[in-house]
C-alpha cells in the first residue's frame, strides 16, 4: 500500500468514524422527550395557523395524556394522527371533553404508536410558545 493510500484510507476511516459518532450522538436525543414551538395566533386573522405538526419520536407508546401533560393547561385543543393500517385519522381531544369523545370506538386515540407523527391544534389567540412533549409514559416534565 502506497503512502498515499494509506493516507487516504485513513481520512475515509476518520471521517466515517466522526460520522458515526454524530449520528449515534443524536440518536439519544431522538428518543428523549422532545420540545416544539406551537402558536394559536394568526397573522392577519388568516385560519389555519393553530395547527402545529410536533412529531411523536419516542422510543416507545405513549398515552395521549402523557404526551400532553407539559402542555399549559387550557392551551390546547386537540391532537390527530394517522393511523396508516386502518387509512383514518384518531383524535384525542383536551381533557374538558367528555371522555366517550376520546374512546378508541369513536375514532380516539388509546395509545400513540413510537415515531408516529402528531398534529397538535393550540387554541385560537394563544401566544407562540416552547413546549415540552412527552415520548414516553416513564418521562416528566422536568
Amino acid at each position: 500500500m502506497s503512502w498515499i493510500t494509506r493516507k487516504s484510507f485513513g481520512l475515509v476511516l476518520a471521517v466515517s468514524l466522526a460520522f458515526a459518532a454524530i449520528l449515534g450522538g443524536s440518536l439519544g436525543i431522538a428518543v428523549a422527550k422532545h420540545s416544539s414551538t406551537v402558536t394559536g395566533q394568526c397573522p392577519g386573522g388568516s385560519p389555519g395557523c393553530n395547527i402545529n405538526f410536533v412529531g411523536a419520536i419516542g422510543s416507545g407508546d405513549v398515552s395521549p395524556a402523557n404526551f400532553t401533560k407539559c402542555l399549559p393547561a387550557g392551551s390546547w385543543e386537540a391532537i390527530y394522527i394517522w393511523d396508516g393500517p386502518n387509512q383514518e385519522w384518531q383524535h384525542f381531544f383536551s381533557p374538558s371533553t367528555p371522555a366517550y369523545v376520546n374512546s378508541p370506538s369513536a375514532g380516539g386515540i388509546s395509545t400513540i404508536p413510537r415515531f408516529s407523527g402528531v398534529v397538535l391544534i393550540m387554541k385560537l389567540g394563544q401566544p407562540s410558545q416552547n413546549v415540552t412533549l412527552l415520548d414516553a409514559n416513564s418521562e416528566s416534565c422536568n
